[in-house]
């Protein structure tokens, strides 16, 4: 496959980035500490927006497999998701002069409006992706390419709010406190966002009309339920989740850890920087790290390193063995570096592994529907990752956590339980995904004698289809 296809096509997961690090970095510290709302009703009304949205993916994922347009099955819903999504995002930020529980509300409409658009373009653009290539290791390559699109949408939110929207002023030494920052934040990349879906449809033009290997997709019951028994998709799912909740607690508190258990002043916003870039570089040695070995073993190596990277900072601190002095930010820094690297893996091999189950599920039943398949992997990341917002919201009540408090003035041991929850809390969750995933059982070559098979299949079906040559 041309590379420039694969990156018209990745370059679309930009607006994916950039409401994933927004969403996970800035919407609960923006609304809890610099707008004063109190945290559970921001940790609420994350969860619930993420919940309710995740409900919309497998049957977005239906729709888009049924859609019978000349456009194709997939690029119709990219490109009227591309508006809607700007707008959203924009609005989130850009709240009135409202009181704390109006404030929530407006958070939570906006969290939901804005999520359900980007699921109007996410779960269709998953599914284009599985459609542009069929084989083992090519499907690796396009998901390493949607991965890194990602992350660095992900990587410009850090790096713009920290060199441009949030950077430290006069008035504000820590940037991330100026309420002024927000709005231009949210109005800047909402229109990347635009830009983005948009760049993708028209990038991918040419082969929006993909061939579908059924003529006809069963009800929405029927569909949805499908995938669950599947054995290969319920292990591989269940590890999964619960990286995911392990990783939204631990990126909804990241910026506190930061700002309050590390104190690093403005630098803070730096930490999620380099783990973000940690997964920019992760995602093509991930690619080949799968190339070369089974893809569940990148997976669950990735999985590994993010445990330890996530567990022992806090606790070395905690015991006074972290290093401190001029030393203390740069180790930091590597930390979150070598944490990004180890997310990657779980990513771009969790995504191709997935692509591979689709396989096995057109096997068992001679249905190919990716775009179910893939609106259940987004049902899931969402929900997992709005039960971490969720927990993250709850933990900073439960310690007693207080409402705009300036880095210095909290008691010592709620900022010890902070570094507890962040740090150990997530890695153990991380430790039990992995467990499960070592269940996983598909391997290259099952999978390669599977997709000799389904061709076979096809060919045969194709010539029964054909008709009958002249003067038989």
């Amino acid at each position: 496959m041309p590379r420039l296809l694969k990156a018209a096509y990745g370059v679309g997961q930009l607006a994916k980035g950039i409401e994933h690090g927004a969403m996970n970095l800035f919407v609960l510290f923006y609304f809890q500490q610099v707008l004063g709302v109190p945290g559970w009703i921001v940790g609420l009304g994350l969860g619930a927006s993420l919940i309710l949205d995740a409900i919309t993916d497998p049957l977005m994922g239906w729709l888009s497999d049924r859609t019978t347009h000349r456009w194709g099955r997939r690029h119709p819903w990219m490109i009227a998701s591309a508006l809607p999504l700007g707008i959203c995002f924009a609005l989130l930020f850009s709240p009135p002069d409202l009181g704390p529980v109006a404030l929530g509300a407006w958070a939570i409409t906006w969290l939901i409006a804005t999520r359900l658009a980007l699921t109007v373009f996410f779960v269709p653009h998953l599914a284009l992706g599985v459609e542009l290539a069929t084989d083992h290791d090519e499907r690796t390559r396009v998901q390493a390419w949607r991965v890194f699109f990602t992350y660095l949408g992900s990587a410009l939110v850090v790096l713009g709010a920290r060199a441009v929207f949030l950077a430290p002023s006069e008035a504000y030494p820590d940037g991330q406190l100026d309420p002024s920052g927000y709005p231009p934040l949210g109005l800047t990349f909402g229109a990347i966002m635009v830009f983005a879906v948009l760049g993708s449809a028209v990038g991918t033009w040419s082969i929006r009309h993909p061939k579908a290997r059924i003529a006809d997709i069963p009800g929405l019951i029927e569909t949805i339920s499908g995938p669950l028994r599947n054995r290969p998709f319920r292990i591989f799912i269940t590890s999964l989740l619960l990286f995911f909740v392990a990783r939204g607690v631990g990126m909804a508190l990241e910026v506190y850890l930061g700002t309050y258990f590390w104190a690093l002043g403005p630098d803070a916003v730096a930490l999620p920087g380099l783990t973000l870039l940690g997964v920019l570089v992760g995602t093509p040695l991930w690619a080949l790290v799968a190339h070369r070995a089974e893809k569940r073993t990148a997976y669950l190596s990735g999985m590994a390193l993010y445990a330890t990277t996530w567990s022992l900072p806090p606790l070395l601190e905690l015991a006074g063995a972290f290093p401190g002095g001029p030393a203390r930010l740069p180790t930091l820094l590597a930390v979150s570096f070598v944490g990004g690297l180890g997310g990657a893996a779980a990513v771009v091999s969790g995504a191709s592994m997935l692509a591979d189950i689709t396989d096995v599920h057109e096997a068992q039943t001679g249905q190919r529907i990716e775009g179910v398949f893939f609106g259940a992997l987004s049902f899931g990341r969402k929900a997992a990752t709005g039960l971490g917002g969720l927990a993250a919201g709850l933990l900073l009540t439960t310690i007693d956590f207080p409402e705009q408090a300036t880095p210095g003035t909290i008691e010592a041991r709620t900022v010890a339980a902070l570094g507890i929850a962040a740090g150990p809390g997530a890695g153990i969750l991380v430790l039990i995904a992995l467990a499960m995933g070592w269940r996983y059982p598909l391997t290259r070559a099952q999978h390669r004698q599977l997709q000799s098979s389904l061709t076979r299949e096809l060919r045969s079906d194709a010539q029964d289809g054909a008709p009958d040559p002249p003067g038989s």
